[in-house]
């Protein structure tokens, strides 16, 4: 995140707080109205519609994110070791490896750098209860296609992993990429 995000966080939290603040000295002062025996209403109604705003905001924050979130994407940072249960849920948990249908693979390579890919699938194996492995692949779309991809793959991993091209496999070939994990300490 850049320093106007930063910003922007800072002063939307302020805005926040302030509403926040705003709210409450009107219920506050609803109270002492109410004491002094006077109608409070008009008060406690600003105060409830000022404390509106921020939770408001907040869950059309929480609703836009989920909506707009990338649920077929696997967004690994392998430079520090993952647990296994810290990953989603795929409703194809089998002992020591998760089984993804995913369509994007988003990795932090244990050097630092980042490989984005299209994918078929994704495999997180682990050993235990850490990731030790993270495994995908994707069948080749037209004729050509799997070794210009392997070598793709290939140049963008770098030595962080490896990469098999199978040309016989299916109608056009298939590519498939393996990560290896830093050992859990």
């Amino acid at each position: 995140m850049g320093a106007g995000g930063a910003v922007l966080i800072i002063v939307v939290g302020a805005v926040l707080l302030f509403f926040v603040a705003v709210g409450l000295i009107l219920l506050v002062a609803a109270g002492a109205v109410r004491i002094s025996g006077k109608n409070p209403k008009p008060l406690v109604w600003s105060g409830v519609g000022v404390l509106a705003v921020p939770v408001l905001f907040i869950a059309t924050l929480v609703v836009w994110s989920q909506v707009t979130r990338d649920p077929d994407t696997i967004e690994l940072d392998l430079r520090e070791p993952i647990q296994l249960s810290s990953l989603p849920e795929d409703n194809e948990e089998f002992p020591g490896m998760r089984d993804y249908n995913s369509e994007r693979i988003d990795l932090v390579l244990p050097d630092g750098d980042r490989f984005e890919a299209e994918v078929d699938g994704v495999l997180v194996w682990s050993e235990d209860g850490y990731v030790t492995r993270v495994t995908f692949d994707r069948r080749a779309r037209q004729e050509g296609e799997a070794e210009t991809l392997g070598a793709t793959w290939q140049a963008e991993l770098d030595g962080s992993g490896t990469v098999e091209v199978q040309p016989d496999y299916s109608d056009h070939g298939r590519v498939r990429g393996e990560v290896l994990t830093e050992p859990a300490t």
